[in-house]
C-alpha cells in the first residue's frame, strides 16, 4: 500500500479541525491540521493512541492536567485514557496512530 496524506478524503469534525484518515491492518492512522486555538473534546476510546506533533504546539489535556507539546514531541496514552486536545496560537500539525485499528462503525466516547 503507497499513497500520500493529500489524496486521503478530508474532514472537519469540530470548527478548525481538519484530519484525514487511512487505515492499515493493525492500526488507524490520523493526519490533523489545527487553526490556533481550535480543539478537540474530552473523550476516550479503546485503542492506544501514540500522537506524534509535526508543527506548531498543542496542549494534551487529561485528567491527571495538561500538558504543551511542540514539533517533535510526542505522547503514549494508553487506551480508555481520557484527553483531549487544543491548538496553540500558530495552530498545529499532528499525526496520530491508533491500535488495533479503528472499526468504521467505531467512534470516540466524548465526555462532557
Amino acid at each position: 500500500m503507497i499513497g500520500t496524506v493529500e489524496g486521503l478524503t478530508a474532514d472537519s469534525p469540530y470548527p478548525g479541525v481538519e484530519r484525514r484518515r487511512m487505515d492499515a491492518d493493525g492500526a488507524t492512522v490520523y493526519w490533523y491540521r489545527f487553526r490556533p486555538g481550535a480543539a478537540f473534546p474530552q473523550h476516550r476510546h479503546v485503542q492506544e493512541q501514540v500522537t506524534i506533533v509535526q508543527e506548531g504546539s498543542i496542549v494534551l489535556r487529561t485528567a491527571d492536567g495538561e500538558e504543551e507539546l511542540s514539533a517533535g514531541a510526542w505522547v503514549v496514552s494508553p487506551p480508555w485514557e481520557e484527553h483531549g486536545i487544543t491548538a496553540g496560537g500558530a495552530g498545529a500539525a499532528f499525526m496520530i496512530v491508533l491500535t488495533p485499528r479503528r472499526g468504521d462503525t467505531e467512534s470516540v466516547e466524548v465526555l462532557p
